[in-house]
């Protein structure tokens, strides 16, 4: 038995020594990668000033690495709480450029591009594969990865504002700003450091968020102005700083009449806007003060009340329904509406009003921007192009050209369809130039898909200038995805602009 069990141990150690000597040491494993706190970024990461961003060297078996930063960047020490703000604190051994860490966090203290570079070596030949991929390049016996990260620091934004009054800059002290109701400062945002890309005006009432502003002082009293500036924009570091202008802004009585500031308008709901240049004491009983004449016969006033919205607009209420193509005209005797700088209000007279008016259709319909929703037919053969070379209105209308030879020109609104509600009648219109040069006797507009043509002469047009077109059209049944086609079946050149389309209103 004893003689057995030294037999299996002699045999057991002679095949250990032949495994020991069979077996191969495997070779290094080199890799390369990082991570940085700004993840979802590839290219350019974005932080605000005084703020860090993480970066690990996940590389295996480099011969030797390091980090390198800016001058203006420090590295930071952990463990760093959640909650923290400031992180000057963390800052170790001020003034190194150079880390071997495998994890560093970089504080960035300075506005503008600054760097972070890694730098890698590996005995063998390795790659980062990214969005793009970084392979190493062989610099001697090794292979080296030297990657570099951009870091879009934001600045802490600085206001800078500027006030105009009449076209001249005004110090910004202590200094009373006088201004008369109704009139206007102009207040100039030159905020660059921190690059806001939002800004806001609040003074006395009025607010703006364009960077040059005109707001109008309506309230006698003092007011302050203040001024927001920030940072809204997705995908960067958010900021805002609030000012508040040193002077105190007075608004005293004008000088200037208190009078009607605009023309009077139509709403949706048939009531009618008288616009003064200043705002309004509260005040009853005037409707024996106002006139209204509708298609020139005496109108009854339900009412006349001072709008809760804007205290600069009369509101006018008639005891009748107001229709679409009325002619209307309002006049006003003066001397009985007082503003909130004691002035009285002027009279005028015989002042029309501007209907209130809609159009069914879309803005793409007078081919802004640039024929949007409009098509040439399958057939069509003229020459066309949305041109700025004329338009009725906006920038662009459509040219067609149909020369000899070609087929006629046909184009439609086939991206832009509109509807009809059955039994209605529409008013449909819409703006021609033609060539003084043309010949042509007619042109037609169509309704599609069911072909219901509206053909127009020529001969009487007035050539060489914007025209419009009126016609009507009742839907026998609710017409749905309609489109419009203009067909051009003679030689010439036409522009055209602002189709459009609205219920057909008229006075029983």
């Amino acid at each position: 038995m004893k003689n057995s069990i030294i037999l299996l141990v002699l045999v057991t150690t002679v095949l250990f020594s032949a495994c020991q000597e069979e077996y191969i040491e495997p070779n290094e494993f080199s890799d390369v990668g990082w991570y940085t706190s700004q993840f979802r970024e590839t290219e350019l990461f974005k932080i605000g000033v005084n703020d860090y961003i993480s970066f690990a060297n996940l590389s295996q078996n480099e011969v030797e690495h390091f980090w390198a930063i800016d001058r203006s960047s420090f590295f930071l020490e952990g463990p760093i709480g959640r909650t923290d703000s400031v992180f000057s604190k963390y800052i170790v051994n001020p003034g190194d450029t150079m880390s071997v860490e495998k994890t560093v966090h970089v504080l960035f203290t300075q506005g503008g591009l600054q760097q972070v570079r890694l730098y890698n070596t590996f005995r063998d030949s390795v790659a980062f594969r990214g969005q793009d991929t970084l392979s190493a390049q062989k610099v001697g016996d090794l292979w080296v990865i030297d990657t570099t990260f951009v870091v879009d620091v934001y600045d802490t934004i600085v206001t800078n504002v500027l006030v105009r009054q009449e076209g001249v800059d005004l110090a910004l002290g202590t200094d009373t700003i006088y201004v008369e109701a109704g009139a206007t400062l102009e207040f100039v945002d030159l905020t660059t450091v921190g690059r806001p890309d939002t800004r806001s005006w609040r003074v006395a009432g009025e607010s703006s968020s364009d960077s040059t502003a005109q707001l109008t002082f309506k309230k006698l009293g003092v007011f302050e102005a203040v001024f927001t500036s920030s940072r809204a924009e997705p995908n960067i570091p958010t900021d805002f700083e609030r000012f508040i202008l040193p002077n105190p802004i007075k608004v005293i009585p004008s000088s200037k009449p208190f009078e009607l500031a605009a023309r009077i308008t139509e709403t949706e709901d048939e009531t009618l806007l008288v616009p003064f240049n200043g705002e309004l004491n509260p005040f009853a009983n005037q409707t024996t003060n106002f006139t209204v004449t509708i298609n020139g016969q005496p109108a009854s006033i339900s009412s006349v009340t001072l709008s809760t919205n804007d205290a600069t607009i009369v509101e006018i209420k008639m005891a009748e329904p107001i229709y679409r193509p009325d002619t209307i005209v309002v006049s006003y005797v003066g001397g009985t509406l007082e503003s909130t700088d004691t002035r009285l209000a002027q009279a005028f007279s015989d002042e029309q009003v501007i209907m209130h008016d809609v159009n069914l259709l879309p803005t793409s319909y007078g081919f802004e921007p640039e024929g949007e929703g409009w098509e040439p037919m399958w057939d069509n053969g003229a020459d066309f192009e949305y041109t700025t070379e004329k338009a009725a209105s906006g920038q662009y209308s459509l040219k067609i050209t149909k020369l000899e030879g070609q087929a006629a020109g046909k184009f439609h609104s086939i991206g832009i369809p509109f509807n009809m509600e059955a039994e209605k009648t529409y008013t449909l219109k819409y703006k021609i130039w033609v060539d003084p040069a043309n010949t042509a006797n007619s042109i037609n507009t169509w309704i599609l898909p069911n072909w219901k043509q509206f053909w127009q002469p020529l001969s009487d047009l007035p050539k060489g200038e914007w025209v419009t077109i009126t016609q009507e059209h009742t839907a026998p049944a609710a017409e749905d995805e309609r489109r419009f086609m203009i067909q051009i079946p003679e030689n010439g050149t036409f522009y055209f602009d602002d189709f459009y389309m609205v219920e057909k209103e008229e006075r029983p």
